[in-house]
């Protein structure tokens, strides 16, 4: 599994926030920090990092039915424990 420096970022501000947070706060944070990546890549990274099961986030239905993840300012995302596994996995080395 490929990832990216910015996704061990986003992996950590969702860690020590603890909670869910929306995708504006977590973006805040990562600028706060120095890491200041477009809203389009942020939201790209997000879907990837779902699909990888390393974050949790919103889901909305579509009219056939199917669920999609919501991407937009107002989603709140969190870290699952596979997240938290591979990020301390990765600290650790």
């Amino acid at each position: 599994m490929v990832l990216k420096y910015s996704w061990l970022k986003v992996l950590d501000v969702l860690r020590k926030r603890g909670a869910k947070v929306t995708a504006a706060e977590l973006k805040a944070d990562l600028d706060g920090k120095g890491f200041f990546l477009p809203e389009r890549e942020l939201m790209d990274d997000l879907m990837k990092m779902h699909e990888l099961g390393l974050v949790e986030a919103d889901l909305l239905a579509t009219a056939d039915g199917t669920a999609t993840l919501a991407v937009d300012e107002f989603s709140r995302v969190g870290i699952t424990p596979a997240g938290v596994r591979k990020l301390t996995a990765i600290v650790k080395i």
